[in-house]
């Protein structure tokens, strides 16, 4: 095979099985073999037999497929119905992993349906054209297509117009600006919202092989602005652009024309009311008319290289000043500074393919920015849609450095506001739930992005859980960025997916201004459903991060479930402690529900477990008594142990969100805290608590305050804590975590609000909690004390213990020693080296008694150890192994 022209495209990946080979026989070969390897997940099921039938029509070669097209999962069903010995010569070709003869039945050879193979197949291709599992055909063929006719929730596009019209727009500022959102976040039916408030030229570009129903792609413009081997160099990208963006305007113009200045039309309409009509005038098939012609035009009149620029500028501004007069004489004329005209380019990363042009290496996104500078004094804006930010900030750089480049205005802030948590039923009211409502996937799935309930909703399948477990394993394959979601594929998953998954779970902290976690969180809001928070006026960075999605965090617990693998040299002491604790809230639910579990079924990690189970999960066997046997240390009259304190709680945690104050620790916040299934990563200012964990105290009772508790746990690296700060959790720290915290203002659209006292008088509040310290960063306990103890621990009297009390609150306090097995049950056998060597344990100085770094420094000069890192005699520079970001 010929390398391809660097004038070409990179050429796309795509199935091998819809690319010519040599012969039937291997065809068939290839093709076997993925029916054969994607059919071992289902064949217990006998709900998709009737997929399977429609992917092996998708998978045959075209040569053996019957004179028919393509069946849809209804029409297959009905024909398995009908005709039995479909569904035997099926389980007979799973057995065998030969499926040549499934097409060759009588009952199939006559099937027609009015539906396109290319058009199918094209759903089972993602973005690098690997195979796409039987989900995405479901989700895609039944349950996507109804989304557009969902009802838009909240005012974002409104908030979105306002940003806009408030964006600098003279000369000096760009007249553009980049939409930067992970998937699933509404950036696309946000601006088709925005379509119904200023008069808008909607443009999705997406790849034809990534062909999906919602939203529909303009193939026609993608082949004209995105296929790089049509452009000969960069002034050859631009004056087809702006040829473009000519006959755009005039067309648009002649179109307005021909429907709303018709002989006995109405008076002016308003901005708005133009705005929706002309966007329901632009339904699916009148926009590809529209745009075929525009193409056919453009192709016309193809400018040469070296074409005048100056005089398509010229073309251009002439054609928008004549749209601007259409639009005066259709409707009134809003405020001047408004946006009269908006343009917007979905999927706008096919943009970014350079143009080679000797050292003028610009990309296609490069050329179209610097062609809107024609529109600059203009009342119109662009805006591109994507999900990867290097379309912007990599644009934004090389134009900026390029000594060819034409466009010098001021670069717009890239706009990351979108739909969260946006679910007709918030606000909630907390008091209305119960535990077992809380483990509803249809109910996580209101949470977050508006991706996953729109889905659920919007579909018009009757089997409602069978599409709930669909859409589940969609967000898992979302969220890794890879098909093979199910057990034994992990092989093929990349590091990032499985640092994204521990992401959600656990909430892993990047510096910003550190490259490579730089490019880690943008491939992440690219591929791996991470949050773009806000981004700096430059585009030099983004903040960005995994927020509260249950939902989400279902799926990444379900992939941790699945053996995935950990990779954890790069974790910090909390860390490591959160991802303890995930692991042990996962042991403690598989163990629940161990007989409820087989094979095609996963755990529910959102029902929540009992604190009990999760306590024994955490630590080793040896302890388990130690620990149910405590009792308060806060107290010299409670003798009741810790187990029949906590005998009905329950805990629930799917997922780590950080904590903005200290506000967190109230009842308050775990009423939030419980309801998302969160635990919280407490805030700087919380100095000797760093997560809490939200705990209901009895399961037969309302998601009420009242019902609140917690799990405190303060992390150590060694015995040292540098500050100077204490090395126990006291009364005091955790003082008004059971009273009620009410803000000085009380919003209105929170998630949880605050639950209205019903009686004046009140009964003794004796509910209890835990403490736990634990010590991750030492070898061993000090001397003649076991790893894990309970109660006072400090050497304090219990009397001084009791004069700190919080009255009437039993206080359970475990302090643990180390990261071996010894001590923690979820750290098996030779993890505790792993975890040994991230703490710095295996260095001498470990156990220095000074730990400041001056001390550590003038140890360091004394060389103890020699090292290969040392450059000349008298000067060592600072281990960078033994520090983390």
């Amino acid at each position: 095979m010929s390398k391809p022209s660097i004038l070409e495209p990179e050429p796309q990946p795509g199935p091998k099985w819809l690319k010519q080979q040599s012969s039937l026989e291997e065809e068939w070969e290839k093709a076997n073999a993925r029916i054969h390897n994607t059919a071992q997940f289902y064949r217990d099921d006998p709900r998709t037999i009737a997929t399977l039938l429609v992917y092996i029509f998708l998978v045959a070669p075209v040569e053996a497929r019957p004179r028919a097209r393509i069946p849809l999962l209804p029409d297959s069903e009905k024909l398995i119905e009908a005709y039995p010995e479909i569904a035997q010569a099926l389980e007979s070709a799973i057995e065998s992993g030969h499926y040549e003869g499934v097409l060759s039945l009588p009952a199939l050879t006559g099937w027609d349906c009015n539906i396109e193979r290319e058009k199918w197949s094209a759903c089972f291709s993602n973005t690098s054209g690997e195979q796409q599992p039987f989900w995405v055909f479901r989700l895609v063929s039944d349950d996507i297509r109804p989304l557009l006719g969902t009802k838009y929730q909240g005012n974002y596009h409104e908030v979105m117009l306002k940003n806009i019209n408030s964006m600098h727009r003279a000369p000096a500022h760009a007249s553009s600006a980049t939409i930067i959102q992970s998937s699933g976040t509404g950036k696309s039916r946000t601006v088709h919202e925005l379509a119904t408030l200023v008069f808008t030229i909607p443009f999705n570009i997406r790849h034809p092989k990534e062909r999906m129903p919602y939203p529909p792609e303009d193939t026609s413009v993608w082949e004209y602005f995105c296929k790089v081997s049509n452009v000969e160099s960069v002034n050859h990208g631009k004056a087809r652009t702006l040829l473009f963006l000519a006959h755009l305007l005039s067309h648009v113009s002649k179109e307005i024309k021909r429907v709303f200045m018709k002989p006995g039309a109405e008076c002016k309409l308003p901005p708005c009311d133009l705005a929706y009509r002309w966007r329901e005038h632009m339904s699916e098939n009148t926009r590809h008319s529209l745009y075929e012609k525009i193409i056919n035009a453009c192709e016309k009149d193809e400018p040469r290289a070296d074409a005048n620029l100056w005089s398509l500028f010229h073309e251009s501004a002439k054609q928008l000043n004549q749209l601007l007069n259409v639009l005066n004489t259709v409707c009134t004329s809003p405020d001047s500074s408004d946006v009269r005209i908006l343009l917007y380019f979905d999927e706008a990363h096919e943009l970014g393919h350079t143009i080679p042009d000797g050292e003028n290496k610009l990309k296609l996104y490069d050329v179209v920015c610097s062609c809107l500078k024609a529109f600059q004094c203009y009342p119109i804006f662009t805006l591109f849609l994507s999900t990867e930010p290097l379309v912007g900030l990599l644009a934004s750089a090389e134009m900026a450095g390029s000594a060819q480049q034409c466009r010098k205005e001021t670069f717009q802030a890239f706009l990351t506001e979108m739909p969260f948590d946006c679910h007709a039923t918030f606000p909630l009211r907390h008091e209305t739930f119960k535990l077992e409502q809380l483990g509803d996937l249809q109910f996580l799935a209101r949470f977050g992005r508006p991706l996953f309930w729109t889905i659920i909703e919007a579909s018009k399948a009757t089997d409602k859980s069978r599409l709930i477990e669909s859409t589940m394993d969609f967000a898992r394959a979302k969220l890794v960025h890879a098909n093979h979601i199910c057990e034994g594929k992990y092989s093929s998953l990349s590091s990032l997916a499985m640092l994204a998954t521990l992401d959600v779970l656990i909430t892993i902290d990047y510096e910003p201004r550190q490259d490579l976690a730089c490019t880690c969180e943008l491939e992440m809001i690219a591929s791996h459903m991470r949050i773009a928070f806000s981004a700096s006026q430059d585009g030099s960075y983004i903040r960005s991060g995994y927020p509260s999605e249950p939902f989400l965090a279902e799926a990444a617990s379900c992939q941790m479930y699945h053996c995935l693998l950990l990779d954890v040299r790069a974790l910090k002491t909390e860390i490591i402690m959160r991802f303890l604790l995930r692991m042990a809230y996962i042991d403690a639910i598989v163990d629940e529900q161990a007989d409820k579990l087989h094979r095609t079924c996963d755990p529910n990690f959102s029902k929540g477990c009992s604190f009990l189970a999760f306590l024994k999960a955490l630590f080793a066997d040896q302890f388990h008594d130690i620990i149910l046997r405590s009792t308060p240390n806060n107290s010299v009259t409670s003798t009741c142990a810790l187990e029949g304190a906590f005998e009905n709680a329950i805990v629930r945690f799917m997922h780590f969100v950080k904590a903005i104050d200290d506000s967190v620790v109230s009842t308050r916040s775990m009423v939030g805290g419980f309801l998302r299934g969160a635990a919280f990563i407490c805030h700087n200012c919380q100095k000797d608590i760093d997560i809490v964990i939200p705990v209901l105290l009895d399961k037969h009772c309302a998601l009420e305050e009242s019902s609140m508790s917690a799990l405190f746990i303060q992390v150590k690296r060694g015995r040292w804590r540098s500050g100077g700060s204490t090395t126990y959790i006291t009364d005091k720290m955790v003082q008004g975590f059971f009273t009620d915290r009410v803000p000085a203002e009380e919003e209105t659209d929170v998630l949880v609000e605050q639950h209205e006292e019903v009686s004046t008088g009140k009964q003794e509040d004796t509910r209890p909690y835990i403490t736990l310290v634990a010590e991750l960063g030492i070898n061993g306990p000090p001397k003649d004390t076991p790893f894990v103890v309970t109660g006072n621990t400090d050497g304090r009297s219990s009397a001084r213990a009791t004069l700190e009390s919080t009255e009437g609150h039993p206080r359970y306090s475990i302090r643990a020693y180390g990261c071996t097995e010894t001590t923690w049950k979820v750290v098996i056998g030779s993890e505790g080296d792993v975890y040994k060597y991230i703490l710095g344990m295996d260095d001498l100085l470990a156990d220095h008694q000074r730990q400041d770094e001056a001390s550590l420094e003038l140890v360091r000069q004394m060389l103890p150890l020699n090292s290969g890192t040392i450059v000349q005699y008298g000067a060592i520079p600072r281990n960078p192994g033994n520090r983390f970001p």
